[in-house]
């Protein structure tokens, strides 16, 4: 069924469509389902475990975080649709190098107050106007987005001041970095895009360890899984080719040199797969980056964004949506995951990329033309 009035409502299915006037025979049961908001599947009842999909996540989450759970719902939904799009022309016009429109767009669209004349000024409020838009849409509950950008900068900031071969190395690589720095906005743009489709993601960040029975219950109307899976293995790829700047900084600030990974390698990269040097770390496969960037202390929330193991579930050739019982299923993952579960996932990546495009941005400023001399 479709529509949401009953002026336009369509329903392809032999039922009668009652209106709040109509009335109720004996035995009738009724059953409401909102697309956007899980509920239970074996839902015939008003009980309140069974009530429209509203009361349900009230009586799952209790009011307080329900309420929470809402408002952050509604920020990222304005966001998305409101603020996205003047940040979306403000990075098109910087990519593009169309400086007088930038300006005219950060200024009068997004209340700059200043012009930025130089090429690092402008990729610097490129950024942050990304990463605000982007921060609200991924919410604050569960984050470690915020822990992550902060680290790094007092890494990276420390390595410029006294190793000059990080300097060097974030200069040459950010010249080279510029396709990369097109292809992560370009999908987070299309994540932003198709927003709706996964911005359920943010309820599982809500349930506590000890309530994912509850969490497991609800279902989700909706079946965009084609669509929303190749959001989440696009940016994790992308993701994992951001990663080297956090590795980098770590090498630089101790050991004094960013192609310098030591002795302290993860327990799981085989011997002779350990990186002598940033370019061997490129080559390495994702879930060897991921547990590089993951020993460093404050970094480990890079294990859960980007879980590999979660990654080959869902990515499997086999992998599709059981609509009837509501989970993503595999050949090689029989049992596999809720629906929403993956749209949890797939905030995850979302998290990853857009934290490491703030990241990405530290080399991008270190190549401005600015600084040649």
């Amino acid at each position: 069924m479709s529509g949401t009035e009953f002026q336009n409502h369509r329903v392809d299915i032999e039922c009668e469509v009652l209106n709040g006037s109509a009335p109720e025979s004996p035995g009738t049961r009724v059953v409401t389902i909102n697309p956007f908001v899980p509920s239970r599947y074996d839902a015939d009842t008003f009980t309140p475990n069974g009530a429209f999909p509203t009361l349900t996540l009230v009586q799952a989450l209790g009011d307080h975080t329900f309420m929470e759970f809402e408002s952050e719902r509604r920020a990222a939904l304005e966001t998305s649709q409101v603020m996205w799009p003047k940040v979306r022309m403000l990075f098109q016009y910087y990519l593009q190098g169309n400086t007088d429109m930038f300006a005219r767009i950060a200024q009068q669209q997004l209340g700059l107050k200043w012009q930025p004349n130089t090429s690092h000024e402008r990729t610097t409020v490129a950024y942050q106007a990304m990463g605000t838009a982007t921060t609200v849409i991924t919410g604050t509950t569960g984050t470690t987005s915020a822990q992550v950008i902060s680290r790094f900068s007092r890494k990276h900031l420390a390595a410029i001041e006294r190793h000059r071969d990080h300097l060097l190395t974030f200069r040459r690589r950010g010249k080279s970095s510029a396709i990369l720095e097109r292809d992560v906005f370009t999908e987070l743009n299309r994540f932003v895009e198709h927003h709706e489709s996964w911005e359920m993601g943010l309820l599982g960040r809500f349930f506590g360890p000890n309530d994912k029975g509850s969490f497991d219950e609800l279902v989700l109307y909706r079946d965009e899984f084609s669509l929303v899976r190749d959001l989440y293995q696009h940016g994790f790829e992308l993701a994992c080719k951001c990663l080297w700047s956090l590795v980098a900084a770590q090498n630089s600030v101790k050991r004094g040199n960013p192609d310098d990974f030591g002795d302290v390698h993860p327990d799981r990269v085989p011997e002779k797969q350990r990186p002598g040097s940033l370019d061997k770390f490129d080559k390495l496969s994702n879930a060897y980056k991921i547990a590089y960037v993951a020993q460093v202390p404050g970094w480990e929330s890079f294990e859960s964004l980007l879980n590999n193991r979660r990654r080959n579930t869902i990515g499997h050739a086999t992998a599709h949506h059981d609509l009837q019982t509501g989970r993503i299923v595999s050949d090689e993952s029989p049992s596999g995951m809720t629906y929403l579960e993956f749209l949890s996932e797939v905030l995850g990546v979302f998290e990853a990329l857009s934290t490491l495009a703030q990241v990405l941005r530290a080399s991008r400023v270190a190549s401005s033309p600015d600084f040649d001399s």
